[in-house]
């Protein structure tokens, strides 16, 4: 189950920082999500569509669909997660040396040297960013097609990329907020830098991507597509958590 949901929290980080490469200081986004069924630790998964509504500022990212809300907090160093099914709330730290010291308290030995071992594979990442030559129209939006292949302990994510340079994208911005998740993250603070210059690569604001994801020895497969994108303040509410929820432990 830690290992499940360890795998889950790495996996929503990725996908966070892949997500706001471009996009920077009260911005909203309202995207369609499309996830093919899958069995992943013997539970069974269906298909599923939703749409993501996102608000990201300066120092705090909401994400939210019909499930969940995920806020994240550069400034108190937490994400916080509300599970809409089970009516529960959970706060963890971003520094994974954190979740990985309170988890090993009271293991044994051996069980403590390879849940260290787990966290230590997972941080693994690195990415390979390739422009292509297709382009086409989406929506409203010029696009050029890119491939990004990130790898990491838990496997490999594969995506085609399309992206306009139609939208107006605030990159000094994307640094600040790359700098807050880089000092948060320990297992990639080595790296960071090379995974920042890399992505950067994608020239605008992603519209479409198709992703497959090699993951503990499951085929996952998606897609996000951009509908809304607009700049203005996020309302204080985008970051509150659902009243009369249960909070629970990591």
């Amino acid at each position: 189950m830690m290992k499940r949901r360890l795998s889950l929290l790495i996996f929503l980080l990725i996908t966070l920082t892949m997500l706001y490469s471009l996009s920077y200081a009260d911005i909203y986004m309202r995207q369609k999500k499309h996830v093919d069924g899958m069995t992943i630790m013997g539970r069974t998964q269906p298909s599923r569509d939703f749409i993501v509504q996102t608000w990201l500022t300066l120092d705090k990212v909401s994400v939210e669909d019909s499930k969940s809300k995920t806020v994240i907090e550069f400034d108190k160093n937490t994400i916080t997660v509300a599970d809409h099914n089970e009516k529960t709330i959970m706060t963890m730290p971003m520094n994974f040396s954190e979740i990985a010291d309170k988890q090993s308290d009271g293991m044994s030995k051996e069980d403590s040297e390879e849940f260290n071992k787990f966290m230590g594979n997972m941080m693994q990442v690195s990415v390979k960013v390739t422009k292509t030559d297709e382009k086409k129209k989406i929506g409203k939006w010029n696009c050029t097609k890119y491939i990004q292949v990130m790898s990491t302990g838990m496997g490999e994510f594969k995506s085609e990329i399309w992206s306009t340079e139609d939208i107006d994208v605030d990159r000094e911005l994307y640094a600040k907020y790359m700098s807050a998740i880089k000092g948060t993250m320990p297992g990639m603070n080595e790296n960071m830098k090379e995974i920042i210059k890399e992505t950067q690569k994608i020239k605008g604001m992603e519209v479409y991507s198709e992703q497959t994801t090699e993951m503990m020895g499951q085929t996952m497969r998606s897609s996000t597509e951009l509908l809304e994108y607009k700049k203005g303040k996020a309302p204080a509410s985008a970051f509150d958590m659902p009243k009369g929820y249960r909070n629970v432990e990591f």
